[in-house]
This record gives C-alpha cells, sequence and structure tokens, in this order.
C-alpha cells in the first residue's frame, strides 16, 4: 500500500478521524447514524406479478438532517431478467422504494438492501451510474464503462465497491451481467457494466461506495459462486463465508450486501435470494439460492460491513 509522506496506518486514520469529527462538530441535533437494512416484496404482497410495488424501509434513529440512501438489489424472481429499484422519498424516519419490471415482465418477487450514509462522515463517498449516460438503451454493448472521479481526493488509496441497481436484458439468450471497478487512485476509479457470449444486455445500473483502506471500523469486498464450485455444475443453494481480515472486529457488525453478477439459463425464471447469515467479529457466511426449475450459473454480491457501537454509547 502507498502512503503519503511514509505515514503510518494510525497517523492516516487519526487524520481521517480529525477531519470527520470536525465535520460533525457543525451538526447541532442528533447525527443519522449508519444504518442498513433490506426490503422484499414478499413481505408486502402475494407472488401474483405486479409491475411496481412500493416498499417501506425504517430508520433505527429519526433525524431532521437529509440522509443519502443507497439501493442494490438483493432478489428476484421473473421470467426476463428485466428490474429495477429506484428510492421515491426519504423522511425523517423512512424511505421509500419502488420495485419495478418492464410491462411485459411476469413480476412474482425481488428485493433490494439499503444502506444509509451519515452526513457527518466525508470519508465516504459515493455514487450511481446508468450505462444509459454513455450509450442508447435500445442498442446492446458486452463492455460499458466511465471514469468516477471523487468530489474530495483521499489520502491514501480508497476501497470501491460496486453493485447493481437496474438490469434490462433482452430474451431468448441467458441473461448475463456484472458491475465492478479497476484503477482505483486517490482521485477516482473506472466503473465497468459488462454482459459476455450472446447475451442482449440493454442496459444496467450501480451505485459505488468508497472509503479509505486503511480504516478498521468498516469492512468491504466481494464473493460469488466460483468461490465454492464451478459455474457449468449449477446448484440451489450456494454457500461460502468470507472473512474481515485482521484485526476483528469489537463485535459483530451490521452488514449490507448486494448483487454485482448475474447469469441465469434462458427459457426459464429468474430466481435469486441472496442473504448472509453468522454474522461474528471475524466474518459471515453468505448464501445465493434459488428454486424451482431455475438455472444460475454464476452469481457473485457485494459487501460493506460496519461497527455501530456509537448507537450503543
Amino acid at each position: 500500500m502507498h502512503v503519503i509522506n511514509s505515514a503510518t496506518d494510525e497517523q492516516v486514520e487519526s487524520e481521517i478521524k480529525k477531519r470527520t469529527s470536525a465535520h460533525a462538530a457543525q451538526f447541532t441535533e442528533v447525527i443519522p447514524p449508519m444504518d442498513c437494512g433490506e426490503f422484499r416484496t414478499k413481505w408486502v404482497r402475494s407472488w401474483h406479478p405486479e409491475i411496481v410495488t412500493i416498499g417501506e424501509l425504517r430508520f433505527k434513529s429519526p433525524s431532521c438532517y437529509p440522509r443519502a440512501v443507497l439501493l442494490g438489489l438483493n432478489e428476484l424472481d421473473i421470467d426476463l431478467l428485466r428490474l429495477r429499484t429506484e428510492l421515491c422519498s426519504v423522511a425523517d424516519d423512512r424511505a421509500f422504494v419502488n420495485m419495478t419490471v418492464w410491462p411485459e415482465v411476469q413480476h412474482f418477487g425481488s428485493g433490494c438492501s439499503w444502506l444509509s450514509i451519515p452526513p457527518s462522515d466525508r470519508d465516504f463517498q459515493f455514487g450511481s451510474y446508468n450505462t444509459g449516460e454513455d450509450r442508447p438503451s435500445d442498442t446492446s454493448q458486452q463492455s460499458t464503462s466511465r471514469r468516477i472521479t471523487f468530489e474530495r481526493r483521499y489520502i491514501v488509496q480508497p476501497k470501491v465497491t460496486v453493485w447493481l441497481t437496474a438490469v434490462n436484458c433482452g430474451p431468448d439468450k441467458n441473461p448475463r451481467v456484472r458491475v465492478w471497478a479497476d484503477d482505483i487512485t486517490r482521485e477516482g476509479f473506472t466503473i465497468h457494466v459488462d454482459t459476455w457470449g450472446d447475451t442482449d444486455l440493454w442496459s444496467a445500473g450501480a451505485s459505488w461506495l468508497a472509503h479509505s483502506g486503511v480504516r478498521t471500523d468498516v469492512r468491504s469486498g466481494t464473493f460469488q459462486i466460483q468461490d465454492v464450485r464451478l459455474s457449468g455444475t449449477p446448484d440451489s443453494k450456494t454457500r461460502g463465508r468470507v472473512s474481515w481480515g485482521a484485526p476483528r472486529m469489537e463485535k459483530p457488525p451490521r452488514v449490507f450486501a448486494a448483487l454485482n453478477m448475474l447469469e441465469f439459463e434462458a427459457g426459464k425464471y429468474c430466481r435469486l435470494s441472496l442473504y448472509t447469515s453468522d454474522v461474528t467479529t471475524t466474518g459471515m457466511s453468505w448464501n445465493l439460492d434459488t428454486w424451482l426449475d431455475t438455472v444460475c450459473y454464476q452469481a457473485g454480491g457485494t459487501f460493506f460491513a460496519f461497527d455501530d457501537s456509537e448507537e450503543d454509547k
């Protein structure tokens, strides 16, 4: 890892905390802490198809300050991979989201994970990207990318995670999509939205989150089915485990997890559920499950774990 002026990790982390604390001092009322959760349409309706299902997200700590809420897909039960999650509104104690499909899609169910970013912590930088910003949605393209420039330059190399918020694939071919980031510097990174094979990927959307790489109160990364099995041997239940790395976290963290890669067999329904389990101070288990006749060759996810000890004080 490259460190400016040969500063130690402790010095860099101290500087990050100092900048964050100075910004937090500007807030005179309760600052909304980092928060996360999920919504799944099966919690509010039956499996009968709907084009749009509205979900309510409840925050742990109401606040008058505006908060940023990032969304990511975590579940789908649809005949065509044409789905998006959208933030409708944010209030002091809740937010509302839409799980939306295209009119011709049979939308039996879907879900999203959500992550609320505290306005007092300026180390976090985030945003969204859609392929429609760089090409028309009536054409398919195997690779689409864009250079993202951070609003604030990082002191050290940051970590960047990305995940899916929308996918629009054509019919009759295996739906395939992957979002990822590379060329990460202190000034920015490149976000990629890819497909492969003969897939028609008309459009896709992603969210991204960056933070200083030396932070120990948060951990982030990715996982995929191929970590534990070959893509050519599909199974209805796939489970793996990730480690937070050293040092261990002070207590089991809260975890946001969303999908970043999908590949299904054409002609069958796209069914997949992502969830986490066995969260400890050293790591967590991830689960990618399908059901009925769905064939899922590949899937992957992004995780962001954080210590919410501040809420317990």
